[in-house]
This record gives structure tokens, C-alpha cells and sequence, in this order.
């Protein structure tokens, strides 16, 4: 029996060793959500608009439960190495909470997935409309499509036509902003007045197609950092139920 309280010990505090591990990963998921300046752009350009902060709210909460998992992780070793019952007991009850945050964050993710396809291209529209390099009180919506548009390597939400069908004022008499442009700002602008093809500083291709490829591959992380470790966690919730149940038959014995 020694041996084999021994071996459970040990197994509890490995996983306890992975828990604090799966605990950054899904800490770096979140912070990666929301410093990578090419995700910011994406959401400004999404939630100034929609109103939907379905990644944002999904990335905060993988913040804070990646930071709680570095807490829970001490408890579950103190609770693993000396059976006390009260960490045991405080580890478990967090064990669940960690486990209903993070799979809520891959549900609320896995929800807007499903919307992307629906409100995208609408949401996209309505956010160029309101691009105006000449307007400061458009600054967050002007870095938003630049910044996707340079990334992207796109310009509009169809194509480059974008700008002058919706008739969007560009500083300068421009027909597309500097970030439709390769290095060659110039020529840019003259193919874009030209509509002749091939274009060599131009940025002909819309942004709707890869923006749409982008936000799912990201929702995607989101789901599986959300559902895929908390599902993972489950056994430290079983493990730390079998420890208490061994410290329940020592008290028995004792």
C-alpha cells in the first residue's frame, strides 16, 4: 500500500507539473489575442462596428484562468505531496472552475465562428464606409484597414474599386490609401486610375476572403485552447479525488 500511495503521489504532482504548463499556454494564448498588433487591427475594424466582442471577451478570460491555473497549480502540489485534506478540497473546487472558464471561452469562440460567414462581409462594408484618412475621429478605423491591409497584402473589402464606388475621401486625392501599395506609392496610384492589369504595386485582391481565413484559424486556437485543456484538467480533478478518498481511509485508520 506504501508503494502504491507513493506512485499516486508522484502521479498527482506530475500532472500537477503539466496543469501549471497547460496554465501558460493557455496564459500565452490569451496574450498572444491581444498584443498581436495584425488580431488588433482584425478586432478594431470587427467591434467598432458589430459590436461583437466575442474574441476579446474569449481572450480575456483565457488571461485570467491562465493566471489562476498558476495559483491552483501550488495548491494541487501542497495537496498531492502532504494529503492535506483543506488544499485538496480548495484544489479540486478550482479544478471545476478552471475547467467551466476555459471551456466557456472555447464555447463563446466556437459560437462566433459560426457567425463569421453570416456577418463578415456586412460588417466589413460598414467599417469601410467609415474610413476617412482626412478625419482624425476615424483614427481607430483608418489603422485598423491599414494595418490589415498592408498584413494582408489586400485592399478593400471586394477589391481596390472599394474606394471610389463608395466614393471614401482619401487624403491627398488618392484613389486607394498608401497601405494598397507595395513599395512604389506612386505607380500605385497610377494603376489604380488605370484599372489595367497586370498590377505590380497594387494590391488588387479584397480583404474579405483572407480576413475570413485568418479569424477562423485564430477561433480555432481559441476553441482548442479552451475545450482541449479543460477537458485535459478533468483528470486532475479525478486524481485529486482519489487523494482525498486515500486521506478519508487514513483518518479511518488512524
Amino acid at each position: 500500500m506504501g508503494c502504491c500511495d507513493g506512485f499516486a503521489r508522484c502521479v498527482l504532482v506530475t500532472f500537477n507539473i503539466l496543469f501549471v504548463l497547460t496554465g501558460v499556454f493557455v496564459l500565452g494564448v490569451g496574450i498572444f489575442l491581444k498584443v498581436n498588433p495584425n488580431l488588433l487591427n482584425i478586432q478594431h475594424v470587427i467591434e467598432l462596428n458589430s459590436g461583437d466582442k466575442y474574441i476579446s471577451t474569449a481572450a480575456y478570460i483565457l488571461i485570467g484562468f491562465g493566471i489562476f491555473v498558476l495559483l491552483v497549480g501550488l495548491f494541487g502540489f501542497i495537496g498531492g505531496c502532504k494529503q492535506i485534506k483543506f488544499f485538496l478540497a480548495l484544489y479540486m473546487g478550482c479544478v471545476v472552475l478552471v475547467f467551466l472558464g476555459e471551456f466557456s471561452a472555447g464555447i463563446i469562440a466556437a459560437v462566433y465562428k459560426g457567425k463569421v460567414d453570416d456577418t463578415l462581409q456586412t460588417v466589413l462594408r460598414e467599417s469601410l464606409s467609415e474610413y476617412d484618412s482626412k478625419n482624425k475621429t476615424s483614427e481607430l478605423v483608418n489603422k485598423g484597414w491599414d494595418g490589415i491591409q498592408s498584413w494582408l497584402k489586400c485592399c478593400g473589402e471586394r477589391n481596390f474599386t472599394d474606394y471610389t464606388v463608395m466614393k471614401i475621401p482619401l487624403a491627398d486625392d488618392k484613389l486607394v490609401p498608401d497601405s494598397c501599395c507595395g513599395s512604389n506609392k506612386q505607380e500605385c496610384q497610377k494603376e489604380a486610375k488605370a484599372k489595367v492589369k497586370p498590377f505590380k504595386n497594387l494590391y488588387d485582391q479584397g480583404c474579405y476572403d483572407q480576413m475570413e481565413n485568418q479569424i477562423k484559424s485564430h477561433i480555432t486556437l481559441l476553441i482548442g485552447a479552451g475545450v482541449g485543456v479543460a477537458m485535459f484538467q478533468l483528470l486532475g480533478l479525478f486524481l485529486a479525488c482519489a487523494a482525498w478518498k486515500k486521506s478519508d481511509d487514513d483518518d479511518l485508520r488512524v
